[in-house]
């Protein structure tokens, strides 16, 4: 039944969501790396868990200055086929000078808002940090971005950490291990996400990305796309 359920959200709501984020060219990162001036980033990942939920994510950055990225971000509760509650954000990066160091700085502010059944302002800071790395003669990227979600109004604060660690297998692939660790009025929750990232041999084609997650027991499948511009 479960087998059934899940073949049947993934044609009926999943392949669509896909299909649209090919026509679109999108495709979801963000850290301590900036983007290069006038250069941009996009990405969009949908997740569908075994409870039937449906999230949708997309992301958006582009090097406004050299030292200067423009970003935004949206997440949505697409359960019923349509927008439903979620969370949307602009901000801006700026770098931290770390001198001769190998690793990199940033940090982050942005303003935003719920929406849905209800609109509540928020503000949000965030720290990243950022190294390139080498492992098994294969290059790589670990990356740790934390963030607190201020409340305007009466509404929790959130507190976000995501840790990545990516490896380059070749020219074609890369693999990816990510963890969520957000925590807002006292409740926490930690989520595991591992993907394998394809890049077509088209160029310019949006990088695809494919994976699993799992929050206390419950797993998810997770499609999305990854463009430069």
């Amino acid at each position: 039944m479960l087998t059934f359920q899940w073949t049947e959200t993934i044609r009926l709501h999943i392949l669509p969501l896909l299909l649209t984020a090919l026509l679109a060219g999108t495709g979801a990162m963000a850290g301590a790396w900036l983007q290069e001036h006038r250069k941009g980033f996009l990405s969009y990942s949908s997740v569908y868990e075994e409870s039937g939920r449906l999230d949708g994510s997309l992301f958006i950055e582009y090097g406004l200055r050299p030292k200067l990225t423009l970003g935004a971000k949206v997440d949505v509760d697409m359960t019923s086929g349509r927008l439903g509650n979620g969370t949307a954000f602009v901000f801006l990066r700026k770098p931290i000078p770390t001198g001769e160091r190998e690793y990199k700085l940033a940090y982050e502010i942005g303003v935003g808002s719920t929406f849905g059944i209800a609109m509540d302002p928020l503000l949000r800071t965030g720290l990243s940090y950022g190294k390139g790395i080498k492992v098994w003669e294969k290059y790589g990227w670990l990356a740790v971005d934390g963030a607190v979600e201020w409340a305007i109004d009466d509404g929790p604060n959130t507190l976000k950490i995501d840790s990545t660690f990516g490896l380059t297998l070749n020219d074609r692939f890369k693999v990816m291990m990510q963890v969520f660790v957000s925590s807002a009025d006292g409740d926490v929750s930690t989520t595991l996400a591992p993907s394998l990232i394809w890049q077509p041999k088209k160029p310019k084609a949006p990088s695809i990305v494919v994976g699993i997650e799992g929050e206390e027991g419950v797993l998810a499948l997770k499609f999305g796309m990854w463009q430069s511009f």
